[in-house]
């Protein structure tokens, strides 16, 4: 063999030796892409979860908000309408017969308590439901986190001062209603009834002095109370 034909040969067997690293440089490289693209897709489905779950857990947020100011409010629509019924008690049509007007005392008082235990579990409401905001908050991350207790603290607080005031001057009411109520029991066998003027009249005038006070005091009560739901509508 003559070293031209040495020599090509040597060059063909370089050139396969080339192909041939060439080729497995080419494979490397295309499975190190496909290796990235698979990272790539794994780091976009993780960042997609992670945002679907942050805004599962903005809605939970929301949707509490919107129930517990639902609960609140269905509550209170409850106590009203079991309000009502102190308020016929204390209407002087009551008080016609004598034989009634203890009866109608007792009832009246255990209304009232009824009443009481009814603001009890509205203004526990808050409580829970503080807990449970708490709960909702944890998982957010810092900045998102003060941003949404802020909103509950605004929520709530504006609720809670309402209500508070409310009950507040409510529980005066109530138990300033009982009070006329007993009186009225208390002094059964000497009232009488105008039921065309509404009123509940004693020969006594002492005893109509003190009507005239428990009465009165009712009505102030009631006032300030109008007074105190326009200022914190």
């Amino acid at each position: 063999m003559n070293i031209k034909a040495w020599n090509a040969l040597l060059v063909i067997a370089l050139l396969i030796v080339l192909s041939g690293g060439g080729y497995i440089l080419y494979q490397n490289n295309a499975q190190k892409q496909a290796e990235i693209a698979l990272e790539a897709a794994r780091i976009a489905a993780e960042a997609e979860k992670l945002e679907q779950e942050k805004q599962a857990r903005l809605q939970a947020f929301e949707d509490f908000l919107n129930g517990f100011l639902d609960d609140v409010y269905m509550q209170a629509r409850e106590y009203k309408k079991s309000r009502v019924v102190l308020n016929e008690l204390s209407k002087p049509s009551n008080f016609k017969e004598p034989q009634y007007i203890e009866e109608n005392a007792r009832l009246a008082e255990s209304t009232v308590m009824s009443l009481q235990l009814q603001m009890e579990d509205i203004l526990g409401l808050f409580e829970s439901a503080d807990k449970q905001a708490q709960e909702l908050l944890s998982p957010f991350e810092e900045g998102m986190q003060a941003k949404l207790q802020q909103d509950w603290e605004d929520v709530r607080d504006e609720s809670i001062t309402k209500y508070t005031a409310f009950f507040a001057m409510e529980q005066d009411i109530l138990m300033a209603q009982l009070k006329r109520i007993e009186f009225y029991a208390e002094h059964s066998e000497v009232l009488s009834i105008d039921e065309k003027n509404e009123r509940v009249l004693f020969e006594d005038v002492d005893l109509q002095e003190q009507e005239a006070l428990l009465r009165g005091g009712i009505i102030e009560l009631k006032a300030a109370q109008r007074d105190t739901l326009k200022a914190n509508p």
